[in-house]
């Protein structure tokens, strides 16, 4: 008999999709849902059949899933996950064959585990976003790379039943596929995401935060870069690449707009270039992204703990125990004397920068 077929639409509820898709995986069968690589296929890991699944990963929300099995998560593996999923990328971490997790046959372990390693996945697709919060736990995937949904489910026979369809869906992309461990990371398998997106990615995350972004946080920014790249020995452009990526925001910024121009000026004497800054209001999705964040002032601190509490790190300031105050309103000098605040107080952040990209 033909699994029965839900056609997918974002102008629909997802919530019936959602249910269905739950319903079937607890009943131990086969799901052939839309992804990133044409079609995949998702099985409870506790279905009977789970350990006939091909080459299955284990599709999960984010960082916080992979140690519910006993799989440690290094910095760059969690940077990567949070960063760039869902897209076609695959993470692969180290996970021991023989610790299979708690409420899961051995078998669908081992199947998992066919190498050393678990591979993990959140396809790029609208219903990923309601699907995967509301399943109890990771589910297996396996790639079909089929375009239509019946085509998917053909292999599984009588183990499917329902299928999302999505109606045709590419199959020339292929998910890039990159090991990370305590040692770092490589690409194992070259796909659709860009390898040099994974510098990117896997790069740490400074984010100098005050109130407009267009003054302090835009020279702290440009002064860090300048200092880095000088250190580094690389252009300030080439910093990702190297492992690190600096950033600034404002607490009450408006998007789009120029640093000032004493700013500017200022940033030249100092060896920053910021002519091209375009400020950015701070959000959750930013600092929750960030590895440092670090305040002009203590009311700068306050309103990012006040207003997004618990997201990312406890931000630090820049000065120490001391505000730096805003130079807006006054003239050259004021704001030289700024830039020359920020150059000595970003000295002792950098050591501790310059050794994360060693």
């Amino acid at each position: 008999m033909p699994p029965t077929v839900l056609d997918w639409s974002p102008t629909v509820d997802p919530s019936d999709f959602v249910r269905r898709v739950r319903e079937e995986l607890a009943a131990g069968r086969v799901v052939i849902y839309p992804g990133d690589s044409g079609y995949v296929a998702l099985a409870d890991p506790t279905s009977p059949v789970a350990p006939t699944i091909p080459a299955p990963a284990v599709l999960v929300y984010g960082p916080d899933d992979p140690p519910r099995l006993g799989v440690s998560v290094p910095t760059a593996a969690r940077r990567l996950m949070f960063r760039g999923w869902p897209s076609p990328l695959t993470v692969a971490l180290p996970a021991d064959p023989t610790a299979v997790p708690e409420g899961w046959p051995a078998a669908a372990w081992e199947a998992v585990t066919r190498d050393g390693v678990v591979r993990f996945r959140c396809p790029e697709h609208a219903l990923t976003d309601a699907l995967l919060p509301a399943l109890p736990g990771p589910v297996l995937l396996s790639e079909t790379h089929q375009p239509t949904a019946s085509a998917a489910a053909e292999p599984f026979g009588d183990a499917v039943q329902l299928a999302v369809s999505a109606g045709g869906l590419r199959t020339d992309r292929r998910p890039t596929e990159v090991a990370v461990s305590d040692a770092g990371w490589r690409v194992t398998q070259a796909g659709d995401f860009p390898a040099d997106e994974v510098e990117r990615l896997t790069a740490r995350i400074v984010l100098f935060v005050c109130t407009g972004n267009t003054c302090r946080s835009p020279l702290a920014e440009g002064i860090a870069k300048a200092l880095l790249a000088e250190r580094l020995s690389c252009p300030a452009d080439a910093l990702p690449a190297r492992g690190i990526w600096v950033l600034s925001a404002g607490v009450a910024a408006y998007g789009g707009g120029p640093a000032s121009d004493l700013s500017v000026a200022a940033a030249a004497e100092f060896g920053a270039d910021i002519a091209d800054h375009r400020s950015r209001p701070v959000n959750p999705q930013l600092l929750a992204a960030a590895d440092d964040v670090i305040a002009m002032t203590r009311s700068h601190a306050h309103a990012l703990a006040e207003r997004y509490p618990g997201v990312g790190p406890a931000a630090r300031l820049l000065c120490g125990d001391a505000d730096l105050d805003d130079p807006i309103g006054a003239g050259p000098e004021v704001y030289r004397d700024c830039a020359r605040r920020i150059r000595e107080h970003v000295g002792r952040f950098l050591q501790e920068w310059v050794a994360a990209c060693e």
